[in-house]
């Protein structure tokens, strides 16, 4: 008998060893993401922002039909004043960083993005992920003034991971550090 597209697949429905895969797979970034916040002094990012709202993990089952993760760092959203890191593990696309900006902090911080690979997201949502991602709504060289003028700017880049989990680490611990020292040198004046 042939599969018709509009029936379930119920050999699929039934792989429990391939559930369990991507579960366990699930779990391992889970803890890896987990480690990383750990990782991340609520001193260090005082020094960038006072209103932090230090870091929160989180998760989904559907970003286009593919689970996803995300670690926050700062969690600060106000389009106007906002500032926040955001660690995007897309599962079958990649992991991403981003850095929200808000209006009033765009022209003081853009250079660092500009400086260290960061594209500037074109989408007219700051959570347009697939657009940012999979349409390529993204350019290097901005224009002086942000495109979008009511959302939080976003810049962001994928963060290439090989190896064994403490390489995995030690990786995005590195982009996650080199955002929070660059910001801090940044925004230290506004104290």
């Amino acid at each position: 008998m042939t599969k018709s597209p509009g029936n379930p697949d119920l050999d699929l429905w039934k792989d429990q060893e391939l559930f369990k895969k991507q579960h366990r797979l699930k779990l391992q970034f889970w803890e890896i993401l987990s480690l990383i916040a750990e990782e991340i002094s609520n001193e260090s990012l005082s020094k960038i922002c006072k209103k932090h709202k230090s870091k929160k993990l989180s998760r989904g089952n559907d970003l286009l039909g593919m689970p996803y993760q995300v670690l926050d760092i700062i969690r600060n959203f106000d389009p106007e004043n906002g500032l926040n890191i955001r660690v995007l593990n897309w599962f079958g696309n990649g992991i991403y960083l981003f850095l929200l900006v808000g209006q009033k902090k765009y022209h003081q911080t853009s250079s660092f993005p500009m400086r260290n690979n960061f594209y500037l997201s074109l989408t007219e949502s700051p959570w347009d992920y697939p657009g940012m991602i999979l349409e390529n709504q993204k350019t290097k060289t901005p224009d002086k003034e942000p495109i979008n003028k009511e959302n939080l700017l976003v810049w962001f880049k994928e963060i290439s991971i090989f190896g064994d989990k403490k390489e995995i680490i030690k990786t995005i611990s590195e982009q996650i550090n080199t955002c929070i020292n660059e910001l801090s040198s940044i925004l230290e004046t506004e104290k």
